[in-house]
C-alpha cells in the first residue's frame, strides 16, 4: 500500500528522494522527464517512454558505480533497433549536467556520431526535470540547460560535449574527459578507420580511472576477433563488479528478452515460414520461448533479415556467443586453430638474421641471434639434412588491402615439407622461419609489419632460400613489382614454374611463379583449410607456430557473399603465402649439408702440383 505524504515536509523528503533518484538512475530520469525520437510518429514522451530490459541493467550498473565512487566502464554488446545508443546518449547527458564535466562520442564513421548526437539534442530540449534544490530556486539559480550545436555542446554547469569521427587518427587524444561513449567499435575498421584499435586505445587514455567517469564502448557484433571481442572476452559480470572485481562490465541482452519482441501468434497464420519447424523447436526448448515470441521470430525473419535465419542471428543473437559466430563465421577450424595457438606459446621462434660472409671463391649464409628490435627471422626448425623446403611470397602490391588504408605487407615463409620418421611416424608439413620487418612491433601491438623495397625484400629472399640449401622459391606474380626480374640475375636461383594453357598457340607452356585467380585463390585457401581441419592425420596436417599467420587464420571468414577474405580491418598477407606453399609443397627441394669450399694456401697449392694433382687450389671439405 502506497503511503501519500501529507505535511509539507514529507512531501519535501519525497521529492528530495525523487530528485535523487532521477540524479543516479538514468532509467528513472529516462521514464519521468526524457524523450525520444522514434523512427516513425511524432515525439515519444511519458507516460508512453519506458525504459526495456537492456536499459534497466545499464542504469543499474552506472549508478552502483556512482554510489560506491568507481569508475564504471561498460562493453555493451547490442542487437539492431533496441535503444541501445539511445541509452548510452543518455547517461552521457545525465553525468554532464548533474556535475561538471567532459564528453566525447565517437564513432568510425560521420553517420554514427551523427546519430547519438541529434539523441543528445532531442534530450537536451525536452528535459523536464528540475534538479535544483529549494535553496537553489529560492535563491532563482537557473535550472542548468544544455545548448547542443553542430559538433560540441555545453551546459550552463560549465560542463561540455563534442563529437568526433575516428577516422581522424588523433581523434580525442588531446582532451581530457570524464566520459566517452564509443559506437559500433567492432565496426570502425570498415568504415574507413585505420589501425582501429590504436586510435580507439589512444581516445580511452584521456579518461582517468577515477570515480565519476564512465566509458562505454557499444556495439553490434562483427565476427569472433578483434578488438572489441577481445576486451569482451576479457570483461566481467555486473556480479563480479558487485564482489569487488574490477574491470569492463559485459551487458548483452538477447531479444527474446525485449517486450516488443512479442507478436500474436494469430497475425501468422498463412504467412510464409522461414524458420524450419525443427530449428523453431530448438530455439523454443533452449531459450524458453512462448508462441509469441516464436511468432515474432518468424515475422522478423521474413520482413526484417532477407528471410535468412542466419541474417536474423547475427541482427538479433540469441546469446552473446552466438552473436559473434553468426556476423563472420570462421572460414578455418576454430577448435584447431586455438590447439595451434596453444601449441605456439610453447614453442616460441628463435630471432635472428641472416648474415652473408663473401670471399673471392663463393657466399656463405650463417645464422646469427640478436635481439627484438635487430630481428629480421623468425626460426622455429634450423635446415635439416635430406628434408625438403621451399620459400613462398604473397608481395604486398603497395595499395590498400583492408578498410582503413591500412596497406597489405608482404609475406615471406619458408615451408618444410612432411616426411615419415622412423619411431616417430607422421610429422607434417611445418612453416619453420618467416621474414618480419619490425618484430618489436608485434610484441608491442600485435602489429605486423614487412613493406621493404623490392631490392631489400629480394635480397633477404635470396638469402632465406641459400640457408635452407637453395630452396625452389615460389613468388605470387599478381603483385611482383620486379622480384622475379631481380632473382633471375642469380644465376643458380630455383624459381617455381607453373604449367598456363597458351589460347593463341593451344598448347601448354611454363611461366614463373605463382598466378593467383578467383579459381585458383579459392582452391588453395581449400586446401589450407583441410590441412588445418586434418590436423593430427597421418599424411594430413600443418604445424603453424607463428603468432602472426595464426591471428590472420583467426580472422580469415565466410563472407555473405561465400568469398572466403579476411575480416574488415584484418590482413590476409601471411594466410595466402602459406596456403600457396602449402599448394605446391610437393615441389620443395632438399637439403643437403653445405659444402665448404676453402682456399688452399701457397706452399700446399705448391705441393698439389708437385704431385701432379689439379684443384684450381681450392680443397673441397663436407
Amino acid at each position: 500500500m502506497i503511503t501519500i505524504p501529507k505535511t509539507e515536509k514529507e512531501q519535501r523528503e519525497l521529492k528530495e528522494r525523487a530528485a535523487l533518484a532521477f540524479r543516479i538512475f538514468t532509467a528513472a530520469w529516462f521514464e519521468v522527464h526524457g524523450a525520444i525520437k522514434p523512427k516513425v510518429g511524432q515525439l515519444l514522451k511519458p507516460p508512453d517512454l519506458k525504459a526495456n530490459y537492456l536499459q534497466d541493467l545499464e542504469s543499474d550498473v552506472v549508478a552502483y558505480c556512482l554510489m560506491n565512487k568507481i569508475p564504471c566502464r561498460i562493453l555493451k554488446l547490442k542487437p539492431r533497433q533496441k535503444g541501445s545508443s539511445t541509452f548510452s546518449v543518455a547517461n552521457l547527458y545525465r553525468m554532464c549536467c548533474n556535475t561538471f564535466c567532459r564528453g566525447l562520442i565517437i564513432g568510425g564513421a560521420h553517420f554514427q556520431g551523427a546519430n547519438l548526437w541529434k539523441m543528445l539534442k532531442t534530450y537536451a530540449e525536452n528535459d523536464t526535470f528540475d534538479q535544483r534544490s529549494a535553496e537553489e530556486i529560492a535563491n532563482n539559480t537557473p535550472r542548468v540547460r544544455c545548448t547542443v550545436l553542430d559538433r560540441e555542446a555545453r551546459w550552463t554547469n560549465g560542463s561540455e560535449a563534442e563529437r568526433v569521427t575516428a577516422a581522424n587518427g588523433e581523434a580525442g587524444r588531446s582532451g581530457t574527459y570524464q566520459v566517452i561513449i564509443a559506437t559500433e567499435v567492432a565496426r570502425w575498421a570498415e568504415e574507413g578507420v585505420a589501425n582501429a584499435a590504436d586510435v580507439l586505445a589512444g581516445a580511452l587514455k584521456c579518461v582517468a580511472d577515477a570515480p565519476m567517469t564512465l566509458i562505454e564502448l557499444e556495439t553490434t557484433a562483427n565476427g569472433a576477433s578483434g578488438d572489441f571481442y577481445e576486451r569482451w572476452q576479457g570483461g566481467i559480470t555486473f556480479e563480479e563488479l558487485k564482489a569487488g572485481k574490477r574491470g569492463y562490465v559485459k551487458l548483452f541482452a538477447a531479444w527474446f528478452q525485449f517486450e516488443d519482441s512479442r507478436r500474436d501468434p494469430k497475425s501468422e497464420e498463412g504467412q510464409p515460414q522461414y524458420v524450419p519447424a525443427d530449428k523453431v523447436e530448438e530455439v523454443r526448448k533452449k531459450y524458453g520461448l512462448d508462441d509469441w515470441q516464436i511468432a515474432w521470430m518468424q515475422w522478423a525473419v521474413r520482413e526484417e533479415c532477407k528471410r535468412d535465419f542466419d541474417v536474423f542471428c547475427e541482427d538479433y543473437p540469441f546469446d552473446a556467443e552466438s552473436a559473434f559466430r553468426s556476423s563472420g563465421r570462421r572460414r578455418f577450424l576454430a577448435g584447431n586453430v586455438q590447439k595451434m595457438i596453444e601449441r605456439a606459446a610453447l614453442n616460441p621462434p628463435e630471432l635472428g638474421v641472416l648474415e652473408s660472409t663473401r670471399d673471392s671463391v663463393s657466399e656463405r649464409i650463417s645464422w646469427r641471434p640478436c635481439s627484438e628490435p635487430e630481428t629480421r627471422v623468425l626460426r622455429w626448425e634450423p635446415p635439416k639434412g635430406n628434408c625438403r623446403y621451399l620459400v613462398s611470397i604473397d608481395s604486398m602490391t603497395g595499395e590498400s588491402q583492408v578498410a582503413g588504408m591500412d596497406p597489405d605487407n608482404h609475406a615471406v615463409g619458408v615451408l618444410r615439407a612432411g616426411f615419415f620418421e622412423s619411431g616417430r611416424g607422421w610429422v607434417p608439413p611445418k612453416l619453420v622461419a618467416r621474414l618480419v620487418g619490425d618484430w618489436s612491433e608485434w610484441v608491442a601491438r600485435r602489429k605486423y609489419e614487412l613493406r621493404w623495397d623490392i631490392d631489400v625484400l629480394e635480397e633477404q629472399v635470396w638469402r632465406l632460400a641459400q640457408y635452407y640449401g637453395n630452396a625452389l622459391i615460389v613468388p605470387e606474380m599478381n603483385a611482383d613489382r620486379g622480384l622475379v626480374e631481380l632473382l633471375k640475375l642469380r644465376l643458380s636461383a630455383r624459381i617455381y614454374e607453373r604449367e598456363q594453357f597458351n589460347h593463341r598457340e593451344q598448347r601448354t607452356t611454363k611461366a614463373l611463379g605463382w598466378y593467383t585467380d578467383q579459381r585458383t585463390r579459392e582452391m588453395i585457401v581449400d586446401n589450407l583449410a583441410r590441412a588445418i581441419r586434418e590436423l593430427g592425420k597421418d599424411g594430413e596436417g600443418i604445424d603453424i607456430h607463428c603468432p602472426i599467420t595464426l591471428a590472420e587464420l583467426q580472422s580469415f571468414i565466410v563472407k555473405a557473399s561465400g568469398r572466403s577474405e579476411s575480416m574488415s580491418g584484418k590482413h590476409d598477407d601471411t594466410v595466402l603465402q602459406m596456403a600457396i606453399g602449402l599448394q605446391v609443397i610437393d615441389s620443395a627441394t632438399v637439403y643437403h649439408e653445405p659444402v665448404v669450399r676453402v682456399a688452399l694456401p701457397r706452399d700446399l697449392l705448391a705441393l698439389e702440383k708437385a704431385e701432379g694433382v689439379v684443384s684450381g687450389g681450392i680443397a673441397q671439405r663436407w
